[in-house]
């Protein structure tokens, strides 16, 4: 299982996380949600109010690195919301982590 190192602390401790901190935890995350809209038709069941155990599931992460993610494909006119689940914009399909 990989981890990430959040915070060095006194006596040799050290708190982790399964999941990397800001942008590095986003950006793969929306490459990751937009191929799988892409792989279902534009559309998954996935939004805000998904499990975290659905999300976990699904994508490998937890449901607070989700919804950034969300948020900034929602910002970029990449998807909307159709409560439930996600939608692709007409937008054409690029990686964001690429740009």
């Amino acid at each position: 299982m990989q981890g990430f190192v959040r915070k060095l602390r006194l006596h040799s401790k050290i708190d982790l996380s399964l999941d990397a901190v800001g942008y590095k935890r986003v950006a793969p995350l929306t490459d990751q949600i937009l191929f799988a809209l892409q792989a279902s038709r534009g559309r998954i069941p996935f939004d805000n109010a998904a499990s975290p155990k659905a999300i976990r599931d699904k994508f490998g992460v937890s449901k607070n690195a989700f919804k950034p993610a969300l948020s900034a494909l929602y910002k970029k006119h990449r998807i909307h919301f159709l409560n439930p689940g996600i939608g692709l914009t007409d937008k054409p399909l690029v990686p964001t982590g690429s740009r």
